[in-house]
């Protein structure tokens, strides 16, 4: 493969996008064999399910690490911290989240602006989708590249009273810096033990699917 060839490649898969053009043959070939490799989920039962017991108001207020697994590679998440609020409002729970990226390197330093989104309607079964505005997320916590993503994006799922995590679909599309589909992506908000405490395994859906534990390859140039 010539450096002509990676650069045609580069133009014609957008998933490359996310990761950015390689400079080198060996990094484009170690990114297709895992892209190749790739078995998209397509969990979230916990999204469209109703809650044996739904959460009260205020039951699962706390700080969580929420893990944001796009389909192109689910083991690889986009990391967040989560601060979760649920209050009674006019029509019924409402669900509130205050977002801020993780480094996806160091797994534990806070990167970019906090986003403060909702509040969003909570069925009388325990069922919510939270649509996101357009979110830039700095390259600081893309797990592929330098290259900060902006993506809209909704998150399907449940406020169930058992248990200390919140699950569920999640659907959109990657808008810069070129639209990628995350149709048959997950989230999970999964509770910390203290604030900023983040987990070295992270849990990427509602089967409790690990993420890798080594570091992005990014991260060890």
């Amino acid at each position: 493969m010539t450096p002509r060839t990676i650069i045609t490649v580069c133009t014609t898969l957008s998933a490359v996008a996310l990761i950015g053009c390689p400079n080198a043959e060996g990094e484009f070939e170690a990114f297709q064999d895992r892209y190749d490799t790739i078995h998209p989920s397509t969990t979230g039962a916990g999204g469209s399910s109703a809650c044996e017991t739904v959460a009260k108001a205020s039951e699962l207020d706390g700080d969580y690490v929420f893990a944001l697994s796009a389909s192109l590679d689910p083991k690889s998440p986009v990391r967040f911290d989560a601060k979760v609020t649920t209050k009674q409002g006019a029509k019924g729970l409402e669900l509130s989240l205050a977002l801020q990226a993780i480094d996806a390197c160091d797994r534990k330093t806070l990167v970019g602006e906090v986003f403060d989104l909702g509040p969003f309607d909570v069925a009388p079964n325990g069922s919510f989708t939270a649509q996101f505005p357009p979110l830039e997320v700095t390259g600081l916590a893309n797990p592929f590249s330098e290259n900060p993503i902006t993506a809209e994006v909704s998150l399907t799922g449940s406020l169930c009273a058992e248990g200390d995590s919140i699950c569920g679909a999640l659907d959109g599309d990657v808008t810069k810096p070129t639209k990628i589909s995350l149709t048959g992506s997950n989230f999970r908000f999964e509770r910390l033990t203290s604030p900023g405490s983040y987990p070295t395994e992270v849990k990427v859906d509602c089967d409790g699917t690990l993420a890798n534990e080594k570091l992005p390859p990014k991260c060890t140039k």
